[in-house]
């Protein structure tokens, strides 16, 4: 099955779910195929520590992978699509429960998009995945 990476929300899903294995042939294939810029990072800890540290590792993922430039709009809209897909991630979770996500942030030079996948578990019987999504413009 191929899937066409032609939006760019797709892409930051696609990225997010991808395995590493996935994850590699993907960046190559839009390095050769597109105009996308992708970058990716894991962020974890109990949602009270990631509700705090998750913008500014999306934020310092984003300018380490030349996903966007440190310009006032390029960060006002990942600091935005950040929170975005923080508040899909973290509504309903217990305080002290383990978040494990990977996140990728893409760029198209209009809008920036970051989608975060990965557990959550207060317990190891009530581990589930868990996905957020948000896209702003730059």
């Amino acid at each position: 099955m191929d899937i066409n990476p032609n939006r760019l929300g797709k892409v930051a899903i696609i990225a997010a779910i991808s395995s590493r294995e996935e994850e590699e042939e993907f960046k190559a294939y839009l390095a050769e195929n597109s105009k996308i810029k992708l970058a990716v990072t894991f962020v974890s800890g109990v949602r009270t520590d990631v509700t705090k540290s998750f913008v500014k590792s999306i934020v310092a993922c984003a300018l380490q992978g030349h996903v966007i430039r440190h310009q006032h709009n390029e960060l006002h809209g990942v600091i935005h699509a950040g929170l975005e897909c923080l508040k899909g991630i973290s509504a309903d979770v217990a305080a002290e429960a383990s978040l494990k996500l990977k996140v990728a942030v893409v760029n198209d030079g209009k809008w920036v998009a970051v989608a975060a996948h990965g557990e959550s578990a207060f317990h190891p019987e009530t581990n589930h995945e868990r996905m957020g999504f948000g896209v702003m413009h730059i």
